[in-house]
């Protein structure tokens, strides 16, 4: 990738500098000016803000939601259940290199089942990081858009850009954001089955004879699904999942 700086990075750094030094509010909103300036100057569709806590990711959406996202699936704060991630990872582990999915990952991107998760939620398909913080208590930016991946031009931009961030991340503190009131959930393919069976109000007998699965394994399913939506039972379970887009309102018979 080119070193040369395009003149645009500097226009992009000065108007995050003067969108954050207009705004006015909490550290959430004025850090949502300053992201906001960066996604309109790579053309991208989708600005989050990753913050890794003690117990997970919180993350934040800048800007509205992709057209093509799942509404129920999209929240403006979320909790994220840490997992393994090609992008985060690193950041994580104190590197602070501005780099994308697609590169992270190589020509296994193109047909990846996560890209495809990716794009079911957030409505994009690819994806650049911009750390701002790294560590355990990792802060980065990270922006979306669908089809065709970010191009060396945008993340020289990007990177020109970073330090501008990565100063504004020290002054508004992140730590003191607000805590996520919504969470987002993984649930294995299996997993899946099972609660939308579970929704359409199948025993666990009769669940396990649909999955061809056994009743024990089943009640293995069952009790991580709970878990991972923080509920007790059967009932919270299927009204939980509707609310955060797990299943289709249709398929409820609780």
């Amino acid at each position: 990738m080119s070193t040369e700086v395009p003149i645009d990075a500097y226009r992009v750094a000065v108007e995050v500098l003067q969108r954050v030094a207009a705004s006015e509010g909490t550290a959430v909103e004025r850090l949502t000016h300053a992201v906001d300036a960066v996604v309109h100057a790579v053309r991208a569709e989708l600005g989050l803000v990753v913050h890794a806590r003690d117990d997970g990711w919180e993350v934040r959406r800048i800007g509205p939601a992709p057209a093509t996202a799942t509404p129920a699936r999209v929240e403006p704060l979320l909790r994220v259940v840490p997992r393994s991630d090609p992008l985060l990872a690193p950041v994580r582990d104190g590197h602070d290199a501005v780099t994308t999915m697609s590169r992270a990952v190589g020509s296994a991107w193109t047909g990846s089942p996560r890209r495809e998760e990716i794009r079911r939620v957030w409505g994009v398909d690819q994806l650049v990081t911009v750390p701002v913080r790294t560590g355990p208590a990792f802060v980065c930016v990270m922006l979306g858009r669908l089809g065709e991946d970010f191009t060396d031009a945008d993340l020289a931009v990007l990177s020109m850009v970073q330090p501008v961030l990565v100063a504004l991340n020290r002054i508004l503190d992140p730590d003191a954001m607000p805590e996520p009131e919504a969470r987002i959930v993984h649930l294995t393919t299996r997993e899946q089955v099972v609660l939308e069976l579970l929704a359409r109000g199948h025993t666990a007998a009769r669940i396990a004879h649909q999955a061809e699965i056994s009743p024990r394994t089943v009640h293995h399913h069952l009790a991580n699904i709970y878990g991972k939506l923080g509920v007790g039972d059967r009932l919270s379970a299927v009204n939980r999942a509707r609310s955060m887009g797990l299943i289709e309102a249709e398929s409820l018979h609780v």
